[in-house]
Order: structure tokens, then C-alpha cells, then sequence
């Protein structure tokens, strides 16, 4: 049986062309349909002041998974995972495990000593792989984006 091996890799963009930023918007729309979905608004001012990585994969046109970061106002040391998602039809297959080991080396590179993110206390999935990466769940923020919109608030400490 061929073994076939898959490489993945990293690409921070610090602008977004229009062809880029539609096909970020349609990735956002798939990865939170309804209420989470980001638009130009968001993701230009994201992508020039905070930080987009993309995770690619060779002949792929369209990142295969997505992390949006931003630096804590309050505490300079801490980088707060604003999105975080695998592209549908890409899930399943490891790839936010591998992804989210490669992010943390560039936080650490830009100053950060922890990481925080939230995520909807539903997404039973997305809880178990950032546990399973050493997040752990520090609060529950109650109606966070909204009526009935609960999220757990998890940190990580980068070694």
C-alpha cells in the first residue's frame, strides 16, 4: 500500500485582496453559520492589526484552516484566539490538532505567554481537542454574544 504524505503550511497575510476577502468571508459563513460569521468590517482592521494564519495545504487555492488572533488590551502578555475553525470538509482528519501545535511557536515568538479563547459550551468537539492541547476552562460566560449564546472561557499557558 503508498503511503501518502500530506505537508501542511503557515501563511500569515498582513492585507487581504477582494478576491481574498470573499473567500475568507464564504470560509467564516461555512465555519459559523448564523450567529459568529465575520465580515470585511472584521477581518480587513483582523488582519492589518492583529494576526490571520492560515494553515494551507499544497494545490489547495483555499486555506484549509483558519486561526484570527489578537493581542489582550489589559495584559499585553496574552493572545486572545478570536477564530479558530477547520474548513468542513476538511474536519476530522487531525488538522486543528496540527494546526493549533503550530500557532502556539509563533505566539510565543511575539511576546505571548498564554493563549485564550472561547468557545460555545455545545461544541462538545472543539472542547475536547482544546483540552486535549492543555486550554483549560477557567469560567462560563453566560449569554456572551448574545441570549442563549453560552461560552466557556479557556487559557493555555505556553511553555
Amino acid at each position: 500500500m503508498e503511503t501518502i504524505n500530506i505537508s501542511y503550511h503557515v501563511e500569515i497575510p498582513t492585507s487581504l485582496n477582494p478576491e481574498q476577502l470573499k473567500m475568507m468571508m464564504e470560509l467564516e459563513k461555512d465555519a459559523f453559520p448564523g450567529v459568529g460569521a465575520i465580515d470585511e468590517q472584521t477581518l480587513i482592521p483582523l488582519t492589518r492589526y492583529g494576526k490571520l494564519i492560515q494553515y494551507r495545504q499544497h494545490n489547495d487555492s483555499k486555506p484549509i484552516a483558519i486561526c484570527e488572533v489578537m493581542r489582550d488590551y489589559n495584559d499585553i502578555d496574552k493572545a486572545y484566539i478570536f477564530g479558530f475553525y477547520v474548513r468542513s470538509d476538511q474536519q476530522g482528519k487531525g488538522i486543528g490538532k496540527l494546526f493549533l501545535q503550530e500557532i502556539y511557536p509563533i505566539l510565543k515568538q511575539d511576546g505571548f505567554r498564554k493563549v485564550c479563547l472561547t468557545v460555545s459550551i455545545k461544541n462538545e468537539s472543539a472542547v475536547k481537542l482544546y483540552k486535549k492541547l492543555g486550554f483549560v476552562i477557567k469560567e462560563t460566560r453566560f449569554d456572551e454574544f448574545g441570549e442563549g449564546e453560552n461560552r466557556y472561557y479557556m487559557e493555555y499557558l505556553i511553555p
